[in-house]
C-alpha cells in the first residue's frame, strides 16, 4: 500500500490540469496514489486526465457537477493510506514538495499536518508574488485568530486524525474557504506547521468564478472561520458542530449591515484583493465601482488612482522581470 494519498478535484480544468498531473508524477517522492475526480466537466477535461497511463492514478468520472466539498468529502472516508493531501486542478508542485513534507512528518510523529509557503503565478506561470507562512506553531495558533495560516492544497495531513473529525469540509463553507475552516480546527487541536520555503505555485485564474464574484458573504469568511475558532477554543466545540447557529446568524447579520451602511465598502475591499493578486483588471473595476456610488469620497478617489497606478507600473515591471514557475521548479 502508497503511503500518501493525493485527491485532485476537477472542474473545466482543461487549460492547466495536464501541468497539475504531471508536477505530481515527477516528485522525487513516489510512494502515492494520484485520485484524479472530474466533477461534470463540460470541457477537454476528461479527455486530459484520459491522456495519462500510470497505475498510480485513479480516475473517477461524475456525469453532473457537485461541487469540491460533496466529492472530496464523499472519497475521503475510503481513504486508508497514512497520509492524504487534496490538491488543486489548475496548481503545480516543487518536484520536492511532497519528500521534504513527508520527511518532516516522519522526523516529527507529534506534528499532524504539514503545509508550505508558496507562490502565485498568473494564468501563464509567471510568478506574482511569494506567500511566506510561519513554521512556528506558536505564532501560527495565535495569528489564526486573525486570519488563515495554512494554503490548503499545500497540506498533507495524517489521515489518523482526519478519521476523527465529525465532518472534513462542513457544507456551510461549500463555495469557498472550506479548507481554511479544516486548517483552523485541526490548528486549535493539534500541531500543525508549514515548511517555510515556496514549494507550491498558485495559478490565479482571474476570470474564475470566485475571483470574479467578490461578494459580502466572501469577505466575512475569514472573520467567521475566526469566530468559531474562538468558540472551540472556550467551549470545546461551535456553532456548526453543536448545530446552534444563532450566534453565527447574528455575526453574519452584523457584519453584513456594516457593508448594507457603506455600499462602497465592499468594492473597496475587492479592489484590494484583487490588487494584492495582481489581477489588475479585477481591481480597477472594483475601485471604479466604489469611485461610482461615493465620487466625491478622498479615500474612492485615491483608491481609483493609485489601482491604476500600480497596475501601469505593474506592466512595465512584467516586461523587464519575468519568472515562470518552471524555472524556479528544476532550482
Amino acid at each position: 500500500m502508497p503511503r500518501l494519498t493525493i485527491i485532485m478535484p476537477a472542474y473545466n480544468a482543461d487549460l492547466y490540469i495536464g501541468e497539475a498531473i504531471q508536477s505530481i508524477l515527477d516528485q522525487t517522492f513516489q510512494d502515492f496514489e494520484l485520485w484524479i475526480i472530474d466533477d461534470g466537466s463540460t470541457d477537454s477535461t476528461r479527455k486530459r486526465i484520459e491522456s495519462f497511463a500510470d497505475d498510480r492514478i485513479k480516475k473517477f468520472y461524475h456525469p453532473n457537477n457537485r461541487g469540491r466539498v460533496a466529492v472530496v468529502n464523499e472519497l475521503i472516508e475510503t481513504v486508508n493510506t497514512e497520509f492524504v493531501t487534496i490538491t488543486d486542478a489548475d496548481d503545480a508542485s516543487h518536484p520536492t514538495r511532497l519528500a521534504r513534507q513527508i520527511g518532516l512528518l516522519d522526523q516529527q510523529p507529534e506534528i499532524m499536518m504539514c503545509g508550505t509557503s508558496y507562490y502565485a503565478m498568473d494564468e501563464r506561470g509567471f510568478l506574482l508574488r511569494a506567500v511566506i507562512l510561519s513554521a512556528d506553531y506558536e505564532i501560527i495558533y495565535v495569528q489564526s485568530l486573525c486570519k488563515p495560516q495554512f494554503h490548503g492544497p499545500t497540506t498533507i495531513m495524517r489521515t489518523e486524525i482526519i478519521k476523527r473529525l465529525p465532518e472534513f469540509y462542513r457544507p456551510y463553507f461549500k463555495d469557498n474557504r472550506a479548507d481554511a475552516d479544516l486548517a483552523a480546527r485541526l490548528v486549535d487541536q493539534y500541531t500543525v506547521v508549514n515548511l517555510p520555503e515556496p514549494l507550491y505555485y498558485y495559478r490565479i485564474v482571474s476570470n474564475s468564478l470566485s475571483r470574479r464574484n467578490y461578494s459580502v458573504r466572501f469577505a466575512m469568511l475569514d472573520q467567521l472561520i475566526a469566530f468559531l475558532s474562538r468558540q472551540r477554543r472556550t467551549t470545546g466545540t461551535d456553532s456548526l458542530t453543536t448545530k446552534n447557529v444563532e450566534p453565527l446568524t447574528q455575526l453574519e447579520a452584523q457584519i453584513s449591515a456594516g457593508y448594507a451602511a457603506n455600499p462602497a465598502r465592499i468594492y473597496q475591499q475587492a479592489a484590494f484583493y484583487h490588487l494584492y493578486w495582481k489581477v489588475f483588471g479585477l481591481s480597477v473595476i472594483s475601485s471604479w465601482y466604489a469611485f461610482k456610488i461615493k465620487p466625491f469620497h478622498l479615500k474612492n478617489i485615491f483608491l481609483l488612482l493609485y489601482v491604476l497606478t500600480m497596475s501601469c507600473f505593474h506592466r512595465l515591471v512584467k516586461k523587464i522581470n519575468q519568472t515562470h514557475y518552471k524555472r524556479k521548479a528544476i532550482q
